[in-house]
Parts: structure tokens; C-alpha cells; sequence
């Protein structure tokens, strides 16, 4: 995986993480996570889960050392079993004088331990990776476990919680940041081979190797023949490699790359319309409100205004 890629991409949504619940469960017990403004993950300090979306879609079996991550924030189910009644977690949350959650169901039964994290990243429709992120992700290594690191950071994050002390608010933000990026990692990984899947371009050298390019330096002049030269491919073999793993042409890619780095300068940068199209490699003020259109589908003017 080219790692530079993947920094870009995760600078580029705002990613953090933050823990804002602890979960005692003992079976029999079941939850609803409801809609969600944010992305969620949930991690097994002790025990095992069914976690599934409300709407049915998808369901997989969580042990120790496990993670599941919600990035839209979608409603989910949590249960000792499948098929369990769930009730919503709001009415079986308690808040500390930190503001931590505290989920606590005691059936008698077996007992599992979570840790309940929030995933913020920006909204974007320009930005291309978003759209190609599952509704629900979850990772396994062959030996039915995340791995020994993840597992570790699921332990430091659950002791800085259960017993907080100086700098532990600063040590839970970094060390879920971390947990994150795993996940994320390891879910590139383990996608097919060919999938046509943004994120899977990434395990390509030479296709990361022109991604990485692009997001590094989205002013420059590129072509499908300049990449492909960095790339070190022909032009024809760039073209048909980049469309088949990332889903679009190269120019199609470097368009939304340019126009999500514009909705951002307008956004929170205060730029005026002239120098967000230099900035993001337009040589003109009209060809990039024609890009930024057909991306965007209002003018560059008409959403800095409403932005």
C-alpha cells in the first residue's frame, strides 16, 4: 500500500476519533444504535457480539480484540445473539461527570465488554472516497482476530477510560485515532484482488503511485500520459488500469480531487472564485466553474454564499 495515499486521504476527510461510552452487557441483552449525525465504532474489550444493520443488511459475529466501524453513523443492532429485541441505548445510558456514557444491561448471563467511539470526518459529495466506503465495516485476520496491535490499542484505550488521569483525554483522542487508521488499513487489505474499489487502487503501485501525485499536487498540469509516465506504464495500460480499480478515468478522478479542495478553500478559507481556480490547477475562472458545476451542480460563487 502506498502509505503517503493513504495519509492524503485521511487528512483530507478531517478524520478524528473519540470514545464517548463504555458498555457492561451480560446476556440475555440487545440495542439499537438509532440514525446517527456521526460515524460510529464499537470494540470488544471481553466477550462477543452480533452486530448488524437495522435494515438487515449485513451481520457478523465480533469476539475480543475485534472492531466494527458505522462510517455514515447508519441505525445498527448490537445483541448477545441474533434475533435478539433490542431497545434504543439512549434509554440505557448513563452519563459521568465527564460526560462519559456508561451502557450497562445486566441479564445475568454471559458477559461482554465494549468500547463505543465516535468517527468524524468531513461531508463531502465531491470527495472521492467517500462514497466507496461500506455501510458497515469489519476486518478479520485469518487467525479470527484483528491482530496483536489492535488488540493492544483496545486495552490501553479501555484502561485510560475505566481509570483516567492526567493527559488521558489527549492519550484516548491519539490512541483511537491510531485504532481507526488500523481498521481502515487492515480493511484495504483484505479486499478482493481486481475489486473495482477506490480504496483497493491503493495496493497497486503504480496506480497508488499516480493517486498519491494527484493529491500531493492537484495544480499541476496532469494528463493520462504525465501520470502514466510516473507511474511507470504506458498511457494505454495506465488508462485501462486506473479506470478498472478506482472506477473512473484518470481526468474524471483528478476533476473531484480538484473540486473537493475547492469546496473546502471556499468553505473555511475565505478565498474569492479567481484564486480557488488557480489553486486547484484551473487556468481560468470559467473553466473551473464549468468543472465545478458539473460536480457540484450550483456555481463556485452561488456555494461559497451558501456555505
Amino acid at each position: 500500500m502506498a502509505a503517503d495515499a493513504l495519509t492524503h486521504i485521511l487528512e483530507s476527510i478531517h478524520m478524528e476519533g473519540s470514545v464517548f461510552s463504555r458498555a457492561d452487557l451480560a446476556a440475555p441483552w440487545g440495542v439499537e444504535s438509532g440514525e446517527l449525525a456521526h460515524g460510529v465504532f464499537h470494540a470488544v474489550v471481553e466477550g462477543q457480539a452480533w452486530v448488524s444493520l437495522a435494515d438487515g443488511d449485513g451481520g457478523v459475529e465480533v469476539d475480543r480484540g475485534d472492531v466494527v466501524m458505522f462510517p455514515f453513523g447508519d441505525n445498527h443492532l448490537i445483541t448477545d445473539s441474533p434475533y435478539r429485541p433490542t431497545r434504543k441505548i439512549g434509554l440505557l445510558t448513563s452519563v459521568d461527570e465527564r460526560g462519559m456514557g456508561h451502557l450497562v444491561v445486566d441479564g445475568g448471563g454471559v458477559p461482554t465488554s465494549l468500547i463505543c467511539g465516535r468517527i468524524t470526518f468531513e461531508q463531502g459529495s465531491a470527495h472521492p472516497v467517500l462514497s466507496k466506503l461500506p455501510r458497515l465495516i469489519h476486518v478479520r485476520d485469518a487467525d479470527g482476530r484483528m491482530g496483536e496491535i489492535v488488540d493492544a490499542l483496545i486495552g490501553m484505550i479501555a484502561a485510560e477510560v475505566d481509570k483516567p488521569s492526567a493527559g488521558s483525554d489527549t492519550i484516548v483522542a491519539r490512541l483511537t485515532d491510531a485504532l481507526i487508521v488500523y481498521v481502515l488499513r487492515n480493511y484495504i487489505d483484505a479486499l478482493p484482488d481486481g475489486e473495482s474499489n477506490w480504496l483497493s487502487a491503493l495496493r497497486d503501485p503504480h496506480i497508488a503511485r499516480a493517486l498519491e501525485l494527484i493529491h500531493a499536487h492537484p495544480e499541476r498540469p496532469w494528463t493520462a500520459k504525465s501520470l502514466a509516465t510516473h507511474a511507470g506504464l504506458s498511457r494505454s495500460a495506465f488508462f485501462s488500469q486506473f479506470r478498472q480499480l478506482v472506477g473512473e478515468s484518470p481526468g474524471e478522478y483528478l476533476t473531484h480531487w480538484r473540486i473537493h479542495l475547492a469546496t473546502r478553500m471556499l468553505r473555511e478559507e475565505d478565498c474569492s472564485v479567481a484564486v480557488t481556480a488557480r489553486r486547484v490547477g484551473y487556468g481560468t475562472e470559467a473553466a473551473f466553474s464549468n468543472a465545478f458545476v458539473r460536480v457540484m451542480g450550483l456555481r463556485p460563487g452561488a456555494y461559497r454564499r451558501s456555505a
